[in-house]
């Protein structure tokens, strides 16, 4: 059995538990309304932080004690130490599984899709059939989803030990949705490698702070109507952004990805604008050819 820190066991307990160091244990005192006390009484200008890795200057603790926020570099275990402790079938791709799963998403959207076309000509759509398109389309859009996960570990390699049929069934289920198999593929496996990094990050990069930026606009938006309505404003504004506007802005322009590569499109292989490092080219080499 591998030892961990913070109560992850070995390989016999085929389980992860990752408990996260409490301000105590890294020598913070805390009260009982779950400030941390420094030396005469509670820490207020940020100097008592005992190597947590955020400051804790003016935060109030809900119930966890201020777990999440005292975690420190070394108290995060490596990603060879968290492998070692996963069974190693996880790791091996079941083409039969795959397929079996591929079999029930592609029954299951034919299905759905079936029935919408018999509803069509039952119901027709008008404003009084709005309810009930809106409550197939979630169903629908639900069902269809395990075509995206199963295209999505294709592009993992996930799928199946059998490279021609995993990129087969992944470059068909991606176009069937409209996104290049082998673009995706690439940036992906990119996002995942520098997943939080503020510069070479493929997606959900945070904005910089600036002087006219994110935060200055939504500062207005709460301006203009007040902070209980601007704040339901601003998440609407958000919600259309991301689930709207941002899944093509990323395709065509790289919307929300870091700024060392560059504007990117994943309909063509070279970057529309000189990345800030060349070495860090969202395509390079043979993934041309491959976009």
């Amino acid at each position: 059995t591998l030892t961990l820190p913070h109560g992850i066991r070995g390989p016999s307990s085929y389980a992860l538990n990752m408990v996260a160091t409490t301000p105590a244990d890294l020598g913070m005192n805390v009260d009982n309304n779950g400030n941390i006390m420094g030396v005469g009484g509670p820490s207020s200008n940020g100097d008592d932080q005992n190597g947590a890795m955020v400051d804790l200057k003016g935060i109030v603790f809900s119930g966890l004690k201020g777990k999440a926020l005292s975690l420190k570099a070394e108290d995060f275990p490596k990603s060879k130490d968290i492998k070692a402790v996963i069974p190693a079938d996880c790791f091996e791709p079941e083409t039969l599984k795959s397929l079996g799963y591929l079999s029930v998403s592609l029954v299951g959207t034919g299905i759905c899709t079936a029935v919408g076309v018999a509803m069509l000509s039952a119901i027709g759509t008008s404003i009084w059939t709005l309810p009930i398109w809106t409550i197939y389309s979630a169903i629908t859009g639900t069902v269809a989803m395990g075509l995206w996960v199963l295209a999505h570990e294709c592009g993992h390699g996930a799928f199946s030990k059998n490279r021609k049929l995993q990129d087969a069934v992944g470059y068909t289920l991606h176009s069937l949705m409209l996104v290049p198999y082998f673009s995706w593929q690439r940036s992906h496996a990119v996002h995942h490698q520098y997943t939080n990094h503020m510069e070479l990050g493929e997606t959900h990069v945070p904005e910089e702070y600036g002087e006219n930026g994110t935060y200055q606009n939504r500062e207005k938006v709460l301006e203009w109507f007040g902070p209980e309505n601007g704040i339901k404003v601003w998440g609407g504004i958000q919600g259309f952004l991301h689930l709207v506007v941002g899944w093509p802005g990323y395709l065509l322009i790289g919307a929300t990805g870091g700024p060392a590569r560059g504007v990117t499109n994943h309909f063509y292989p070279n970057p529309l604008t000189e990345p800030q490092d060349a070495k860090k080219e969202l395509f390079p080499g043979n993934w041309k050819e491959k976009v």
